[in-house]
């Protein structure tokens, strides 16, 4: 690219894709306020959210929706459920089926037109989606209402639900975690009782303890701000909880933690807790904070923050194993709307509506993030065209771009617009192609993967599909595999023994050359 006279470099590379990516034009939506997002192994994107933060839609919810990244087709699936899916927990199951469980039993009402009270109510109803038939079977109902509750898959492929707001009250003090499987459905976790705030950011660990980032993750705080909740690890067998310490910044509402690259031969496991914002969004902030669980005294410590300030922080974890980072609101009071926002859908989309846009944000920040892991530097990337807080969410797709959708500001204003962003790995040339690769793998066994340039490849990769909702992704998962080339068009990868590092299911397989990504191929692990 040609400089020109008295242009400054930084922003050049601000104008150069290979440097920081690119915004395709918007051109596809969805029908309803995706609140909930799941990659399918299909290579389709499941969307619902149910009632979708509207109380007049409590017993008419809308209904979920696929969306196809290869045509850009959106489908509405015509297919009632008995409940609100609104603010579930997720995950999937070993079979590539995601369990949905809890939901909304009642709304929140406002005393004195200020404390929610009663607050939300949640459902004990749970769901499967099966991707290959596109349909909802509803399973056995968990023992509690769960609303915000956040679900995650073992080593051995049972699905753990945590937390959540109950059905009836006190509400808030639910400290039963429950455990299910396909087999015998949904048991008590024996001695792990737990008070935990909602959607508590919860990661599978390799020695297959579950991680919980400490503090609380959501706008709903009170009475979460009466109390501190330290880091600490759960052993599922024992039922005994590792209390750990808190992070240097406790108080991140809709932040995000994440389960950063797991990389052989070590694959030391270390998360990252990025950005939120204090109590009642009073303010967003940028600070940024690592622990490496592998240590004998783990303990969080404070890396370089964000450019911005992020109240609501959406992270992707790239094949290049840098983590992308997109969305929020900065500055003060960052949970409550500016008032130029329009009201009651007015300015904004109904759901099934027109293309009509939705009210810039002011204190909205457009501008995208780069992590690198291995420098633990920021780099600012191509900006956004749209606001994404509130209900948004971002994942990766097979083919290695980002989908961004959903945004709910303030209630009956939705962003329906779907985003796509192509990180600079994909405007530096061609990438290296998967030939062949087997569609099931199994743990310890050596597998081949054809390619014409098996000897210029750095990197193989299981990535597993997301499925996420307010800043929260327990599935987001890199696993590097041990890899070498046989001549001079295979490669031998092996599946680690391990089920704590990549649970039963499906994942992505990546190869990468000079940091350039394949196109996936779903591979399933069991």
């Amino acid at each position: 690219m040609k400089q020109a006279v008295g242009q400054r470099m930084d922003e050049v590379e601000q104008d150069d894709p290979a440097k920081v990516g690119m915004w395709e034009p918007i051109q596809y939506r969805f029908n309803y306020l995706p609140i909930h997002l799941a990659l399918l192994h299909t290579g389709k994107v499941l969307a619902f959210g149910g009632s979708g933060n509207d109380e007049d839609h409590l017993k008419t919810p809308h209904p979920s929706e696929i969306w196809d990244p290869h045509t850009g087709e959106t489908r509405i699936i015509d297919q009632e459920l008995a409940g609100d899916i609104f603010c579930v927990g997720h995950a999937f199951l070993p079979d590539g089926r995601l369990l949905v469980a809890g939901g909304t039993y009642k709304y929140d009402r406002k005393l004195f037109n200020r404390l929610a009270f009663p607050p939300f109510r949640g459902l004990n109803q749970a769901y499967l989606f099966d991707p290959s038939t596109e349909t909802w079977e509803r399973v056995e109902d968990m023992r509690n209402g769960r609303w915000y509750p956040t679900l995650i898959t073992l080593g051995d492929g049972r699905v753990l639900a945590m937390a959540g707001l109950t059905q009836h009250f006190p509400w808030a003090f639910l400290r039963e975690i429950e455990i299910y499987s396909s087999d015998i459905g949904w048991r008590k976790l024996e001695g792990a009782d737990r008070w935990l705030p909602l959607y508590p950011r919860l990661h599978l660990l390799p020695d297959g303890d579950v991680f919980y980032s400490g503090s609380y993750n959501t706008h709903y705080t009170f009475p979460y701000t009466i109390k501190s909740f330290p880091t600490a690890t759960l052993n599922v067998a024992t039922g005994k909880w590792t209390i750990i310490s808190l992070p240097h910044q406790c108080q991140r509402e809709e932040g995000a933690a994440i389960l950063l690259p797991l990389v052989p031969p070590e694959y030391r496991a270390k998360v990252l807790l990025i950005g939120g914002g204090t109590p009642g969004g009073i303010q967003a902030v940028s600070d940024v904070e690592i622990i490496d669980l592998s240590e004998s005294n783990p303990r969080w410590r404070s890396t370089q923050p964000m450019q911005h300030s992020r109240y609501y922080v959406y992270a992707v974890i790239l094949p290049d194993r840098q983590v992308f980072v997109i969305g929020g609101r900065k500055g003060h009071h960052s949970h409550h709307p500016s008032r130029n926002l329009g009201r009651e859908g007015k300015q904004g989309h109904a759901n099934g509506s027109g293309d009509h846009e939705v009210p810039r944000d002011p204190r909205a920040v457009h501008e995208t993030e780069l992590f690198n892991p291995d420098t633990e530097k920021w780099t600012r990337m191509a900006p956004m065209s749209l606001d994404r807080l509130y209900h948004s969410n971002a994942l990766l797709l097979p083919d290695g771009r980002v989908m961004v959708a959903g945004s709910n500001p303030e209630r009956r204003i939705n962003e329906l617009h779907i985003e796509i962003y192509h990180p600079p790995y994909l405007c530096r040339g061609p990438r290296p192609q998967i030939e062949e690769a087997p569609s099931e793998v199994s743990y310890g066994q050596e597998f081949e993967i054809e390619t014409s340039e098996a000897n210029d490849i750095e990197a193989v990769a299981l990535i597993r599909p997301s499925a996420t909702t307010h800043c929260l992704n327990t599935e987001e998962r890199y696993v590097g595999l041990v890899f070498s080339q046989r001549g001079s068009g295979k490669i031998i990868a092996k599946i680690p023994d391990n089920r704590n590092l990549a649970p039963p299911g499906y994942y992505m397989l990546f190869i990468v050359r000079d940091g350039i990504p394949s196109v996936a191929r779903f591979v399933h692990v069991d």
